[in-house]
């Protein structure tokens, strides 16, 4: 695998010391609607769960850490940056609903 391959497999799963071979996370892909346009965000659900599982309600969900992890590895422009985290915030508050039991 080239360095490159290497280097994006190991963002998608959050270690640099990745390859091919080692079992690596499978990374989903969602689509949300920013501004009146579908974007995909990748490892959306992942993120949800990791901050779910951690016992983080919508009122308590570390925001710039949550944004940080997905800005590592989804591109967002400068101008839709907000919009976008309005919108995940929004998004995390119906799989919060959805998953609280």
């Amino acid at each position: 695998m080239s360095k490159f391959g290497k280097t994006l497999l190991g963002r998608l799963t959050g270690s640099d010391k990745s390859c091919c071979c080692c079992g690596s996370s499978i990374v989903g892909i969602r689509t949300i609607r920013v501004d009146d346009k579908d974007m995909n965000v990748v490892g959306l659900d992942e993120e949800f769960k990791k901050h779910f599982e951690a016992g983080k309600t919508p009122e308590n969900i570390d925001a710039r850490e949550l944004m940080q992890n997905l800005l590592k590895i989804n591109v967002v422009s400068e101008n839709e940056l907000e919009n976008f985290k309005a919108t995940i915030l929004k998004e995390y508050v119906t799989y919060w609903q959805g998953n609280k039991h």
